[in-house]
């Protein structure tokens, strides 16, 4: 007897949102939240470190480049992994790498003192490096894992309301520091990823489309979609597959390269690798650039607050955005506003007379709607662009090719800050309004956009 065939995108873009994906997606955000906090966590503790350890900010540095250096490792490592055993068990193992990191840097800072600063910051740098690996990982698998759980019709609203989640944790350091000492910071971030691996461990399902891909597990498979589309409609006999388009071939690295992936490649590494620079240099030096310039702790800290909350418009309004216009125009616009909001920070940090307090909090949620925004978007994109079989490996790829621009942030600002005299900051920042208009025509230049989904 002849099998019967089933689209597994296709019972997907014909589920409802409610409840499943709802819930799966609420757990990614949970999730996604404590990744920003332990992401953002180095530019909330950083001038304390400073001034408690006696240290330069320069020395920052080889601590934020571990961290990044162990994102590009972990990007494409767990991203291949969750090719390979799955989605879920890659993710998890993400958060163990979140729990072991952060807690032995924990016990590291403790024992820091200005007297033993330089061998306390190489334990730091080896822990925050771990971190790293959980962090990298994190981001692409939780997009492929709701790319594979979520219809067509709402995909690029929740991937961008999942990874919104990351700056809006990070703002949530800045909040938690205000409470507790500086050092409590990595504890907490070490210890809610171990919470999280406990209570979602049995609930977080895996994907879909990983499942329809092994034949051993189609009656796990159908039980699923059985609760995705509220009745029992298959009983695992049913012959499941993924139809999607696109030329194949030998393996996945050599696919994102073939004749059919290869532009959207390109320039999908060139924008994520410049928003990524721009990214991580206000992440981890906006606080300590404006203060440079004379601008006050506690309106520096509301900058990088404000920046981490923009995120959220800019990420979730841009993907409402997306339905009616498709990626291209949106997200080209959006990441020229963070070109321009950039350029006008600098413009007032150069006025002779000081900057008012609300000028700047206004450009720095401008620009963190618009460079978090674009995170998000080149996420949904990404994932958009490659097929199943290698959309966790060719995410995680792009992801670790972003590290590129993540790992020069650290170095270009030590450059910067270990030059004497120290150019004025309004260069520094008109430089980095250069590099975010290359993303601004990199991101316009990729030929596999998302495409509207309906009329105005």
């Amino acid at each position: 007897m002849e099998k019967k065939l089933v689209d597994v995108g296709a019972v997907i873009d014909s589920a409802k949102f409610f409840w499943v994906p709802a819930g799966i997606a609420l757990m990614m955000i949970i999730i996604m939240l404590t990744d920003g906090y332990d992401l953002f966590l180095m530019g909330h503790v950083g001038n304390h470190l400073v001034n408690d350890w006696g240290v330069s900010r320069a020395n920052l540095g080889p601590i934020n480049t571990a961290g990044l250096l162990g994102m590009a490792v972990g990007s494409v490592g767990l991203g291949w992994l969750g090719d390979i055993i799955g989605r879920k068990r890659s993710y998890f193992t993400c958060l163990v790498l979140l729990f072991v990191g952060s807690v032995l840097c924990y016990y590291a800072a403790r024992q820091g003192t200005p007297e033993n600063a330089a061998a306390t910051l190489n334990q730091m740098t080896m822990w925050r490096f771990v971190t790293g690996l959980g962090m990298g990982g994190v981001t692409p698998l939780a997009t492929t894992l709701i790319s594979e759980w979520t219809s067509i019709k709402v995909r690029s609203v929740v991937v961008a309301l999942v990874i919104s989640a990351v700056p809006v944790g990070g703002s949530l350091a800045g909040w938690t520091i205000q409470h507790v000492e500086w050092e409590q910071m990595f504890l907490i971030g070490g210890l809610v990823p171990l919470v999280l691996f406990v209570a979602f461990g049995f609930l977080m399902p895996e994907s879909p489309k990983f499942m329809a891909q092994h034949p051993a597990q189609h009656a796990r498979l159908a039980r699923a979609l059985n609760r995705l589309v509220g009745e029992k409609r298959f009983d695992g006999t049913e012959e499941f597959r993924v139809v999607e388009q696109g030329k194949r071939s030998s393996h996945w690295l050599a696919t994102i390269w073939n004749s059919h992936y290869a532009k959207a490649t390109l320039f999908i590494w060139l924008a994520f690798s410049f928003n990524s620079f721009v990214l991580y240099l206000y992440t981890n030096y906006l606080k300590v650039l404006l203060t440079t310039d004379g601008i006050s702790e506690g309106i520096a800290g509301s900058a990088l607050s404000l920046f981490s909350i923009g995120a959220f418009f800019g990420s979730i309004g841009g993907a409402f955005f997306i339905r009616w216009f498709g990626s291209r125009w949106v997200g080209t616009l959006l990441a020229f506003l963070g070109v321009a909001a950039t350029f006008l920070i600098g413009a007032v940090t150069a006025a002779t007379t000081n900057p008012t307090d609300d000028t700047i909090l206004v450009l720095a949620f401008t620009v963190g709607m618009s460079i978090n925004g674009m995170q998000a978007f080149m996420y949904a994109v990404s994932a958009h662009s490659y097929p199943t079989e290698i959309r966790g490996s060719a995410v995680g790829m792009a992801q670790t090719v972003s590290r590129i621009g993540a790992v020069m942030s650290p170095m270009v600002a030590s450059y910067y800050f270990g030059l004497q005299p120290t150019p004025t900051v309004n260069l520094f920042f008109w430089f980095v309004a250069g590099c975010a208009f290359i993303t601004t025509l990199s991101f316009f230049l990729i030929p596999s956009h998302i495409p509207h989904h309906k009329k105005v």
